[in-house]
């Protein structure tokens, strides 16, 4: 009996550490399964049928590509692609990719944002402006949670 009980309390120990391990996979995830990605894949859909299912594929190989090389380059280096873009080019190059990241997050952040606003409008029967008001306090209350670290 206390064997039993010993396997099982290890047995939630290592359910709970992969389950804390599994939020940067959780939070890749989002950049593909969004409410602002559906809304764009709805409406391109409906516009252009299947005309653009290649750009799809493509971009999708694309991502999957840059996801590999950058795991490989932080296996090998111990450094991620930004760190690497810092040590290796000049400062005004460093700048520009800097300032291109920042605003390519914020206008993904921007489509994030809209999104759950209409998610919550769809699902609640709110208005927008509500809708925007609940996605600020989920944001900030899922923020918070950030003092509790990633890792157990």
């Amino acid at each position: 009996m206390t064997n039993y009980r010993v396997e099982s309390s290890s047995g939630r120990a290592a359910r709970k550490m992969r389950l804390a391990l599994m939020g940067p996979a959780f939070i890749a995830a989002i950049g593909y399964i969004d409410p602002g990605n559906f809304a764009t894949n709805i409406q391109a859909g409906a516009s252009f049928g299947y005309q653009l299912l290649w750009v799809v594929v493509w971009a999708n190989l694309m991502a999957m590509l840059i996801q590999i090389l950058s795991a490989k380059l932080g296996i090998a280096t111990g450094k991620n692609l930004a760190e690497q873009i810092r040590d290796h080019y000049p400062r005004p190059v460093v700048w520009f990719y800097w300032v291109q990241a920042e605003i390519i997050a914020m206008a993904t952040d921007l489509a994030e944002f809209i999104g759950a606003a209409i998610g919550f409008k769809l699902i609640l029967g709110v208005s927008l402006l509500q809708g925007a008001v609940l996605t600020g306090i989920a944001t900030f209350l899922i923020l918070m949670l950030q003092r509790r670290g990633q890792k157990p």
